[in-house]
């Protein structure tokens, strides 16, 4: 036998349909002269459109405009915001570029939140619509946006 770590191990002869519905790394099979593997979706929230995505954007602009931040800290935010924003305009748009810049934005509000009193309740506001857009750019798993 194989390792096969959370999956479903059969050995000697077998027959017929097998089809296993549960759990990542499904397998579909036609009397074994066919196997399919492939993994679900793993999460059941809706896909945000790309509108969508333009508008938390500006609305986490209007945000960062209206903190009681540094003026240096805000048109830095604003700066990579704007950014972001641009490169998810585009026709196809340019999510590496975007998730870049959205990665600054969030580094640059965390960082005031540690130390600033005012920019903890920015970053509480901050922080669920900085995830929900990376989740739309598709942030990798490395990606420090999925480490907050």
């Amino acid at each position: 036998m194989t390792n096969n770590p959370g999956g479903i191990s059969v050995g000697g002869n077998v027959g017929g349909d097998f089809k296993n519905v549960q759990g990542d790394k499904n397998l579909q099979g036609d009397n074994n002269t066919q196997i399919i593997q492939g993994q679900g979706a793993a999460s059941t929230e809706e896909q945000l459109t790309k509108e969508q995505v333009i508008e938390l954007l500006a609305k986490l602009d209007k945000l960062v405009r209206g903190a009681e931040l540094p003026e240096d800290t805000k048109e830095e935010a604003t700066m990579y915001l704007g950014a972001a924003k641009k490169a998810t305009e585009k026709e196809e748009p340019k999510k590496e570029t975007a998730l870049a810049n959205l990665e600054s934005v969030a580094e640059t509000l965390e960082t005031a939140s540690n130390t600033l009193d005012a920019g903890k309740n920015i970053w509480e506001n901050a922080k669920p619509i900085i995830l929900k857009v990376a989740g739309w750019l598709g942030a990798a798993a490395g990606s420090y946006l999925l480490g907050l």
